[in-house]
Order: structure tokens, then C-alpha cells, then sequence
């Protein structure tokens, strides 16, 4: 059975120089059965007071291929620096997301207010443009020549660069999903299973003693000199502790890994921002940091070993793992709550 997948596809772009392009791109991308996302579909995008970054991230986690529109401005700057759409280009980069990028001839005509007009921000604009040219790369002057690019482009970078694509439930064969759905239920049981075996009943103090060793964690952020973005990685010397609190700060019933990698972002950019400035003395702001991969993996590991972390399989799905603390877990980081209280 052949079965239809559909492409998620985020629309990044500078935004109000580029409404009429976007709705455009929005169109065409909906006539070719792609999903099509950006910002302004997304919580907060008209609230000023609220952050969407979160939600933004989300929706290029979740793209398959992103289609990248610069027009002749730089565009507003977030709080570390760089353009918005400077910051949904990096994330998706990091992310090894594949980009088609469409950018403006700016030696066509342009309105005054459609284009950078301080020497500053075509500096921006410029260095941004060059950091483009490692991608599917072509040129567009209007609107009517966009959506052509795309409709003659798109298909054939998607026959390209193959992603996983959505395909609606029902077309999937009910036996088969069943199955598959056993089967995680299975390995997900046989995993606490073993868990649970190597670390039988571990004492309270036991666990807060562990806390206290040493673990070098890698991580990974963007360092911006000039204008140029660069992804750097460095090592982070922590205890156990200290991750285990920026883990479960959100899990006082139970969270998504994604919230949870929000925290420990968070927890990274407050501890090491100002050594990431000091070893790299020229660069002008840091940002998206977040642990690689790899420490991800030895963090979960290591908790769940533990005994202090378990996957809440309730909620938990192919798309979205959630996590919840252990009543050990529980307990461990209340007496760790109540000890850091007392000593402040």
C-alpha cells in the first residue's frame, strides 16, 4: 500500500516587509499539499509582551524542510543581537534541517521602506546573505517570480533531501499500528523492568550522595562577531546536582522533553554566558545554547539509573516523550529544595 505523506514546511522570513510574499508562499505551499507554518500562526506572534520563541522552535522541530525568503531588510533584532529571522535560520541549521532559500535580487527596484537603510544594518544583511550560499540558493524580484521558484524548485529538492513527512492515521494499516504500539508498550515495560532490577530500592542519602559527583557534559551555542553567526560546542564540569535541579524544575507532575530542554537551556545560558564571553572576547552576543545529543542521552541515562526520573508512558507518544520524577525522584529533590533553603 502506497501511503501519502505530507510536508510540514516553515515559512521563515522577515515580516512585514514580506506580508504579500508570505501569503503567497502560504497559498502555493497549500495547491502543492504541504502544510504550511511560520510565526504568525503560532501563540503570542501579536502579543509583544509574550515570548513565541518557544512556540517558533516547536514548529521547526516539527517541519520537515524549511523555505527561507529574504527580502532587502535585515529585519527587527531579538534581545541577543540578531534578527528574528536570523535566529530561525541558526536553530534550523543546527538542527541539520533542510533549507531552500529565495532571495531577493536587491539590484531590482525596491520600496524605501522595503530595504535596510543604515550602513549597519546592510552590513547585517550582507554577512546574513553569505552565510545563505551553503544552500539551495535562488534568486527572486516579485512576488509572482517567488511562488514560480517554488513551484519549479520545491519538488525536486524534496525528491532530494528525503524527510519523514506526515501521514494521516487511517492510511497507516491498523494491524500494523497495533502492533508497533505493542511493542513499544513491551520494550517501555522491559526497560523498567531492568531499571528497577539494577537499582533496587536505592536509599535517600544514597541518591543525594551521588548528586554530588562530578560529570563533564557537552554543550553547543551561537556566538555572533560581527554580525556572523557560529555555532561553537565546549565542555560544561557540573554535579549531578546541579543538573538533576534544572531537569526537574518543571516536574512537579510531569513534562515534555521539550520543556525540559527549555530548562536546561536556560540553566546553561545563566551559568556559562559570561565564559563563553570571555573566551571569545570579540563576540557580541551568545545565544541558543543547549546539550548536545550525546549529553541528552547521558543525562536521562544517568537520572533514570538513578531511580530519580521514569518516562510517564501515559502521555508519551512517537512524537513527544514525556518525563516524570520517581516518588524517590520526588523525594530527593524536595530534601534538596529544603537544604538549599536553609543554607540561603
Amino acid at each position: 500500500m502506497s501511503l501519502l505523506k505530507r510536508y510540514q514546511i516553515f515559512i521563515s522570513s522577515t515580516y512585514r516587509d514580506l506580508v504579500e510574499e508570505r501569503q503567497a508562499l502560504v497559498n502555493a505551499l497549500l495547491c502543492l499539499g504541504c502544510i504550511p507554518v511560520g510565526p504568525e500562526f503560532l501563540p503570542g506572534f501579536r502579543n509583544p509582551d509574550q515570548d513565541n520563541w518557544p512556540h517558533v522552535r516547536r514548529a521547526i522541530d516539527q517541519s520537515d524542510y524549511i523555505v527561507l525568503v529574504s527580502g532587502g531588510r535585515y529585519g527587527s533584532l531579538t534581545r541577543s543581537g540578531i534578527s528574528y529571522l536570523h535566529r530561525e535560520y541558526t536553530y534550523a541549521h543546527t538542527l541539520r534541517k533542510p533549507i531552500l532559500c529565495l532571495v531577493r535580487d536587491l539590484k531590482a527596484p525596491l520600496a524605501a521602506n522595503k530595504k535596510e537603510v543604515t550602513a549597519e544594518g546592510v552590513a547585517r544583511l550582507r554577512v546574513f546573505r553569505e552565510s545563505l550560499q551553503k544552500h539551495n540558493n535562488y534568486s527572486w524580484d516579485t512576488a509572482e517570480t517567488l511562488v514560480s521558484l517554488l513551484r519549479q524548485h520545491l519538488p525536486a529538492f524534496i525528491e532530494q533531501t528525503p524527510a519523514p513527512g506526515w501521514i494521516r492515521a487511517a492510511d497507516v494499516s491498523e494491524n500494523q499500528t497495533e502492533k508497533q504500539v505493542d511493542l513499544r508498550k513491551q520494550l517501555a515495560d522491559l526497560q523498567e523492568v531492568k531499571h528497577a532490577l539494577q537499582h533496587l530500592s536505592p536509599s535517600q542519602s544514597n541518591s543525594i550522595n551521588a548528586l554530588q559527583e562530578l560529570v563533564e557534559l557537552s554543550f553547543a551555542c551561537n556566538i555572533y562577531i560581527e554580525g556572523n553567526c557560529k555555532l561553537i560546542t565546549s565542555k560544561a564540569t557540573l554535579i549531578w546536582q546541579d543538573v538533576f535541579n534544572a531537569f526537574a524544575i518543571d516536574l512537579d507532575n510531569s513534562a515534555s522533553e521539550d520543556k525540559i530542554k527549555e530548562s536546561l537551556a536556560q540553566f546553561l545560558a545563566e551559568r556559562y554566558t559570561r565564559h563563553i564571553h570571555e573566551a571569545y572576547e570579540d563576540a557580541h552576543a551568545v545565544s541558543s545554547f543547549q546539550f548536545t545529543d550525546t549529553s541528552l542521552r547521558m543525562i536521562r541515562l544517568h537520572l533514570r539509573r538513578m531511580g530519580l526520573i521514569r518516562k510517564d508512558t501515559l502521555h508519551s507518544n512517537r512524537s513527544r516523550a514525556v518525563w516524570q520524577l520517581t516518588p524517590l525522584g520526588r523525594k530527593v529533590l524536595e530534601d534538596l529544595r529544603q537544604h538549599t533553603a536553609v543554607n540561603n
